[in-house]
């Protein structure tokens, strides 16, 4: 069965006739008002202003796909129309209230104390060191007078020229043995001569003017050849062999004839040997 003439191009949703007449099938129009209502709602509904961040303006974008061209010109078509009428949306902008900002309270200072009066110490002089004594000068012992000095003649002849030397003799006594002897005669030996002879805290000591040298041949002792010999005891030293002695040469008239020597006889050694020649 044919259609009727002219009924053909009417299959479709909107028919060209439809259009151009406003009159729209009963599913266009209830398509239409849903549309239409939710671009109401979209542009009317309640302005609520956010307090944090300002409102963003969003274009509205169908949420349908038309059933075809036609109705989607048309329901192009309202949506300008709807959106040429509608009243922008105002923008609200947030304004921070101020907040009431407590003034600071003055900090209270603490007293300041008042500095005392320091007392400034005065420039005391420092003490000056005291110089050290110095120490005394030794004062120079005054030269021996030269016991050789008052003596005529030919003054003090003899010198010590060997020893004091000193041999083991027990030390049961002190022997004495000397040599008097002339150097410019070849040490020959000379006579008539003899000792005075002291020790330290004793005194002079009990020689014999009767012994005296001999000339010509001399003895030889463990030190050396003399020509004189004396011996003396304990008992006439103090009692001790050792010690320090102190004597000098007397001639044949028991004048001096020499400077005074010095020896400290060590103990246990007792014979003692001295050369003195007056050449």
């Amino acid at each position: 069965m044919k259609n009727a003439p002219g009924r053909g191009r009417q299959s479709g949703l909107f028919s060209k006739s439809s259009i151009m007449t406003g009159r729209l099938p009963h599913r266009g129009t209830l398509l239409i008002l849903l549309i239409v209502s939710l671009i109401a709602i979209t542009a009317c509904g309640p302005q609520t202003a956010v307090e944090t961040t300002p409102t963003q303006v969003r274009s509205m974008v169908p949420t349908f796909t038309p059933t075809s061209a036609a109705v989607a010109a048309v329901t192009k078509t309202h949506i300008a129309m709807l959106m040429a009428t509608a009243t922008p949306t105002e923008t609200a902008t947030y304004t921070p209230v101020p907040t009431d900002t407590p003034v600071p309270t003055d900090t209270p200072v603490p007293p300041t104390a008042t500095p005392t009066d320091t007392p400034v110490p005065t420039n005391t002089p420092k003490p000056r060191p005291t110089a050290k004594p110095l120490p005394p000068t030794p004062t120079p012992k005054p030269a021996a007078p030269d016991p050789c000095a008052g003596i005529g003649g030919d003054g003090c002849k003899f010198n010590v020229r060997g020893g004091p030397s000193f041999a083991a003799n027990g030390g049961t006594e002190l022997k004495l043995t000397l040599a008097f002897v002339h150097g410019g005669r070849g040490g020959e030996a000379q006579g008539s001569y003899f000792i005075w002879l002291e020790k330290d805290g004793v005194g002079k000591l009990p020689i014999s003017d009767s012994t005296r040298s001999w000339p010509g041949d001399k003895r030889s002792g463990p030190n050396g050849q003399y020509n004189y010999e004396y011996k003396l005891s304990p008992n006439q030293l103090g009692g001790s062999v050792a010690g320090c002695y102190e004597g000098w040469v007397l001639d044949g008239n028991g004048e001096r004839d020499s400077q005074n020597f010095r020896m400290c006889v060590p103990e246990g050694q007792g014979e003692v040997w001295i050369k003195f020649d007056q050449g």
